[in-house]
């Protein structure tokens, strides 16, 4: 009897037969706080999240210097709009740096969100190459202070 107590109360109980449970619950009848209706809406701050614990957003980290600046959706995708520097010194040149996540997509999606990622220079508006990118220096750490 104590044995069957300790395993009810147990985290392993949670994650191995109720958040299954929750998660198929949600896909068959849908989010309460969103209502009924066929695609489901993704709150930004959760896009945002997601974003941050990308890959996608650990590999543009040292380019990126803004917090979210603007977001929108087009065809089925969220962009989220960031700015931030390329080059250093003299040759620092402002960018938008601006990533595209399916609008769909959310903690409970199973799998790695797709996540496309742009750079447009912010004062011609063409795009920057790739490869100028990956030359971007990384960010240095700040120093503690005790």
């Amino acid at each position: 009897m104590g044995a069957l107590v300790l395993f009810a109360l147990s985290a392993d109980l949670d994650r191995r037969l109720l958040l299954p449970l929750r998660r198929t619950r949600l896909r068959v009848f849908g989010h309460p706080l969103t209502g009924r209706g066929g695609a489901r809406q993704v709150p930004v701050a959760a896009s945002v999240e997601l974003l941050e614990n990308s890959l996608a957003w650990h590999t543009t980290a040292p380019v990126v210097r803004s917090a979210l600046l603007d977001h929108w959706e087009s065809d089925g995708w969220r962009i989220l709009h960031y700015s931030g520097v390329h080059g250093e010194g003299e040759a620092a040149r402002p960018v938008a740096v601006l990533f595209a996540l399916d609008a769909t997509v959310g903690r409970d999606t199973s799998g790695d969100p797709v996540i496309r990622v742009s750079y447009v220079d912010a004062d011609t508006g063409a795009p920057v190459a790739a490869e100028e990118l990956r030359a971007a220096p990384a960010r240095r750490s700040l120093r503690l202070v005790e």
